[in-house]
Formats: C-alpha cells, structure tokens, sequence
C-alpha cells in the first residue's frame, strides 16, 4: 500500500479506484541519477524536435524550390502545371511538419515524419530529373539568324543563291525559274527587308524523311510587315531552306487587273517588232532551225546552263526538229508577263511543219534593263503520235524495204 511520502517519488503512478489510469508524470523531486536521466531526456527530446522542426523548414523550402521550377516550365507540355502544384503541395507540408509539435513528441511521430519527408524528397528529386530531361528534349531551335541571312540575300536580289543553297527536297518541288519570278514579285512588293519583328513559334519535328523545323514570324518589310513562315531541312549538318511563305497585309493586295498590268510583257505580244519578249524567242526558235543549238546553248544564262548539260540540249533538240520538222510561225499567246523588269516568261502555241498548235514555254532573264534577254528555260511540249500516223509510218518504212 502505497504511503503518504509515495506520492512524492519521482515517477509515481496515480491510480483511481476505477482501475483508469492517468497520464504518467515525472516529478522534479529525490534521486540524482533519476534526475540527470530526466534533464538528458528532456535535452534530447528538445533536440530532436528542434531537428524535425528544421527538417520541416528544409521540406517548405524544397517546396518553394520545386514550385520555382514548374513557373519556370510552365511551357513545357504536360509537365510545367503539374510541378508548380506539387511545389504548393510539399511546400505546405513542410509548414504542416513544423507545427506538428505533439507529433514531434513521441518516438512513432518521429519516425512517420521521418517517413514523410524522405518520401517527399524522393518524389522531388524524381519530378526534377523528369523535368530536366522534358526542357532538354524540348530546347527547340532559335532559326533567327537563318532566316534574317535568307531574307536579307531575297532582299539583295539573289534568287539564284538562296535557291541553289536551299534543301534538295524544295528544289525537287519546285523549279528554280517559278521560285525566281515569285520572289522578284515578292520583292516588288513588298519592298526591301527591314527586320523581324516577333518570333510568334517555333517547332522541330523528326520523322522518316529527316528533321524538319519551322518557324513563324511578324517581318518587317519597307513597305509592310508581314507574317511569315519559313521551313528548314536539317541535313548535311546545316539548316537548308525548306518552304516559305509570306501573307501580304489587306492594304498590300492587288487587283488581277493591277497584277496583270504590273507584269504585262507589253501591250501587243503577238507583234515581235513591239515585243522584245517575242523577238527574243522568234530568235531561239530560227537558231534551232539551223542547227544551231549549240549557239543558244553558248547564249543562255548560266541558270540554264547548269540545268542541262551542252549535248543533251543538242540532242534533245535534234529529236524535236526531227518530230516537228521547221519552225513556221507564232500561232497565239497564252502568256507573256516580265517581272521586276529582269525576268520574263513567254508562253505560246507554235506551228511547226509536221504539227500545229504546238505548246512552246521560255524563261527568260537579264541584270539590267538595257541588257537584251538570255534564255533561263526553254520546253516543248512534243504532242504524242496518233496511232493513224504510227501505221502509216510503219507502212512507209515497209515500202521502203521492198
């Protein structure tokens, strides 16, 4: 039976008649060793609260770190939002842990805290790893300067340049003369490049036929500024033009009619005398009627030059003049338009002495305006035979042979 001196013991237990029992609670009083265990008790207990209590800090400071970095990949498909809520989400935690001060208290508290805070840092350094290999496979090209050097050489008139420089795919799709005539519009129009002004997208994609990238631009041309698109081919360890496109602004476009005068070869160019255009290609088709292939091959730009080589002009004419037998005459003209003063394309129907209304197309260019025209592309389209006259060719040589 406990005495009246029990209740004075250091680390008595009070106990009701009910058989409950009620917190237990160290006293301060007798026994020095009972005391020096309690004092390094308390120490301890101070300490590793104090420790949880700066882990926690150290958890709310992780959180703010993490929530720092999906504002910074806020952009980054799928990955940014996400980051900036679990940075809210640990961060909170952290500041719940701090508080938790009964939590602290008890040998399981500490462990489950303990617990927490690895899981947390575990995830955190998971979410980092995955959003610095995301912003990595997301650093897309700056095509700035590819495309300022593009647009300045169009500016400068160096068409056959930025051709001949470009992917091989665009020059597969399209022909170097088109690609000519539509940039010396473009630059009649527009006028001269000035700048950019924004860079609105950027994308770079990979599939079977190689890396594409493209980028969309506000331009700043001397007349206008313009949106933009501009494409690049990533091969031979360089960007090489791809496409471009330019929509003209509403107070830029024109008429039909304004287009057509604007570009008019000239008034009458049925008349060879009024139509230096005509002339120019009455002259290549007497040279080839000569023989003289050669010569107008020696006469023609060095972009139709390196279109075709010398003797297979000459043999391809030799086939044609053999098909078609002489040149008569101009029948109609379905087009004839000069561009910029420097380019021209004369598109006709000819009679020849074996087949009429043949389809005759030239190409043709000159450096100034006092220079007289140069052959940049030349076609005839060669009708197919008909059957009546492939009989009546085969009869023929039959004849021949008896």
């Amino acid at each position: 039976m406990p005495t009246d001196e029990d209740p004075g013991k250091s680390g008595s237990i009070d106990v009701e008649l009910s058989g409950s029992v009620s917190t237990a609670v160290p006293t301060e009083t007798t026994g020095p060793h009972k005391s020096k265990r309690h004092r390094a008790a308390t120490a301890v207990g101070e300490a590793v609260g104090g420790a949880v209590g700066v882990v926690g800090g150290a958890v709310g400071v992780v959180g703010e770190g993490v929530g720092k970095l999906g504002d910074a990949t806020h952009n980054v498909p799928l990955v940014g939002a996400g980051i900036t809520r679990l940075g809210e989400g640990i961060e909170a935690v952290g500041e719940s842990i701090q508080a938790s001060a009964d939590l602290r208290k008890t040998r399981r508290g500490r462990l489950l805290i303990r617990s927490v805070v690895v899981g947390l840092l575990l995830v955190a350094a998971w979410i980092v790893a995955i959003v610095a290999l995301q912003v990595r496979t997301n650093d897309t090209k700056d095509f700035r300067p590819e495309a300022i050097a593009i647009l300045q050489e169009l500016s400068a008139k160096k068409f056959d340049q930025v051709y001949d420089e470009a992917s091989s795919r665009f020059q597969e799709i399209t022909r170097k003369d088109r690609f000519v005539d539509d940039m010396t519009d473009l630059r009649g129009t527009v006028g001269a490049f000035h700048e950019i002004a924004a860079v609105n997208d950027t994308l770079v994609t990979t599939g079977p036929s190689g890396t594409v990238g493209r980028v969309s631009l506000s331009i700043a041309f001397e007349k206008a500024t313009c949106k933009g698109n501009i494409s690049f081919h990533y091969i031979d360890d360089t960007w090489k033009l791809l496409g471009l496109g330019v929509e003209l602004p509403p107070e830029l476009k024109i008429s039909q009619h304004e287009r057509e005068e604007r570009i008019a070869a000239c008034k009458d160019p049925m008349n060879p005398k009024t139509c230096d255009v005509h002339a120019a290609a009455v002259d290549i088709f007497t040279l080839l009627d000569a023989d003289g292939a050669g010569t107008v091959w020696d006469q023609a730009s060095p972009i139709f030059q390196q279109q075709i080589e010398r003797s297979r002009f000459i043999e391809v004419q030799g086939q044609h003049h053999t098909r078609l037998g002489k040149f008569r005459r101009v029948i109609a003209v379905s087009e004839a338009k000069v561009i910029g003063g420097t380019n021209a394309t004369f598109d006709v129907l000819v009679e020849y002495e074996k087949s009429s209304g043949v389809r005759a197309v030239a190409g043709f260019t000159r450096t100034a305006l006092a220079d007289g025209w140069k052959l940049r592309s030349w076609k005839v389209v060669v009708p197919v035979p008909r059957a009546a006259d492939v009989g009546r060719s085969g009869s023929d040589a039959g004849s021949a042979q008896k």
